[in-house]
């Protein structure tokens, strides 16, 4: 799994690779620069040493006072930058140097200190510094810069009689000074250090900077938009207010504020219509467990909670008992008096049951004028108690019925389970109908118990018809 990136680090790291990259870039060109600062410098110094040196040397060659050039050459050689000094004649012979061994020796005419004038025929009457310098390194790693500058023919040595040249001679030798670099390189090393510390330090600063930067106005709004975020998400408002910018961080965190206020709205309008649904749904769902007439259960709402409760009672062992009512003679309450009025008496009746029976205890309309009552956790002692409690109630009640005071009695059967007879609902039910039939049969508005069932199976189906009237 991916670890969690951080907008801070990475823009603190990319930043900070941009920045050292242009520091870096910026402290070598600047070093660079100084050193071709430093070596144009040295090089103009370096010719205009030569020139000094000709000039300290002109009257000795005017007059070919040999003697007098060594000892100012040596005398110049000793200058603690100066590494060798040597005057060739346009042949290539060493005629002097500060290295008393190379005199009177040649040297290679293909030599850069002669080549820059030999290869020209005839030879330039003047060059510019950066064609007569060259840099070299010995083979003790230092590096050294050297510069020629040519010896002209000039009228005093044409027509002298001592060394007289030739007038069409345009060079007579030249002068070559090598000169150490070493305080080049010192100053360009220091230079070098120099800018590497303070881009070091600039590097250092700038990046704090930016970092306290990127943490005040990115990572922290960009943090606080994110708690925002999730308090939306957990259903609470988010205050932009905050996010204390007034740039895209603010204008952003209001827009966060803003849709989270959207989006609160509509959870709750959509909550709301959620709920009208349930509601709906639980009215529609109790609609279709409801008998429409009396308000009570129906009969398949009474067989489904029946064989649940049934089935609860047998794993773990407690009484369930079922009442069976039937109104006595209700045929002759709609003969007389109308079928309306015998709608109101079974809707009178499911009022006196609701007002009787628990709360637990579930209500339905079996079919006709006949009613069940189950009872939960109720043994079939306690459940008689309750129908002969029903009893008195209805035949205590009077309806009301276009200026009829009508008054009606039931006939109640019990029956308790579970047993080995009565596994399922309908033999519960059964027995319960069965009972019914003998308290029709027993004269009516009685409550019966269920007997046996090889008992009680006789005597329902001699009275069974005497029932069918009421």
């Amino acid at each position: 799994m991916q670890g969690k990136q951080s907008l801070f680090i990475n823009l603190v790291l990319r930043l900070g690779l941009i920045l050292l990259v242009s520091l870096g870039v910026l402290a070598g060109v600047s070093t660079l620069y100084v050193k071709q600062a430093v070596t144009s410098q040295l090089m103009a110094e370096a010719d205009r040493f030569g020139d000094t040196v000709k000039l300290g040397t002109r009257y000795a060659m005017m007059n070919n006072i040999r003697d007098d050039i060594m000892k100012i050459i040596l005398n110049i050689a000793r200058r603690k930058d100066v590494e060798r000094l040597r005057i060739f004649h346009k042949d290539g012979q060493i005629r002097f140097s500060s290295k008393p061994d190379e005199i009177d020796q040649f040297v290679n005419i293909r030599d850069y200190a002669c080549q820059v004038c030999h290869r020209h025929d005839p030879p330039p009457k003047s060059l510019s510094t950066r064609e007569r310098v060259r840099f070299f390194s010995t083979p003790d790693g230092k590096q050294h810069l050297g510069i020629i500058s040519p010896i002209y023919n000039e009228p005093g040595c044409s027509t002298a009689s001592c060394h007289a040249h030739s007038g069409g001679t345009t060079v007579l030798g030249i002068l070559d000074i090598v000169v150490s670099m070493d305080q080049v390189g010192r100053e360009v090393g220091y230079l070098a250090r120099l800018y590497g510390l303070l881009a070091a330090l600039i590097f250092l600063v700038t990046a704090l900077l930016v970092a306290r930067y990127l943490l005040h106005f990115v990572t922290r709004p960009v943090q606080k938009m994110i708690r925002g975020t999730q308090m939306i998400a957990s259903g609470r408002p988010f205050d932009p207010s905050v996010v204390h910018h007034d740039d895209e961080m603010g204008r952003l965190a209001r827009a966060i504020g803003s849709m989270g206020t959207e989006i609160l709205r509509q959870r709750d309008e959509l909550l709301a219509a959620n709920r009208k649904l349930q509601c709906a749904n639980r009215e529609l769902e109790d609609r279709s467990h409801r008998d429409p007439l009396t308000g009570l259960f129906n009969r398949r709402y009474l067989i489904k909670v029946f064989s649940r409760e049934l089935e609860r009672a047998c794993r773990y062992g407690y009484d369930l008992s079922v009442l069976m009512l039937d109104v006595d003679y209700f045929k002759q309450v709609n003969d007389r008096h109308g079928h309306l009025c015998g709608d109101a008496v079974l809707q009178g009746l499911a009022d006196v049951l609701r007002k009787t029976v628990r709360a637990t205890d579930v209500i339905a309309r079996y079919g006709g004028e006949e009613v069940v009552v189950l009872l939960l956790e109720t043994d079939l002692e306690q459940a008689v108690a309750i129908a002969e409690k029903i009893r008195l109630a209805i035949a205590a009640h009077h309806i009301c019925c276009e200026e009829a005071r009508i008054s009606v009695t039931v006939s109640i059967g019990v029956a308790a389970g579970p047993t080995r007879e009565t596994v399922h609902c309908t033999d519960l039910l059964d027995a319960a109908d069965q009972a019914m039939y003998q308290a029709k049969a027993g004269g009516r508005n009685m409550v019966v118990p269920a007997a046996k069932k090889g008992d009680a199976a006789a005597e329902t189906e001699n009275h069974r018809n005497e029932g069918e009237n009421g």
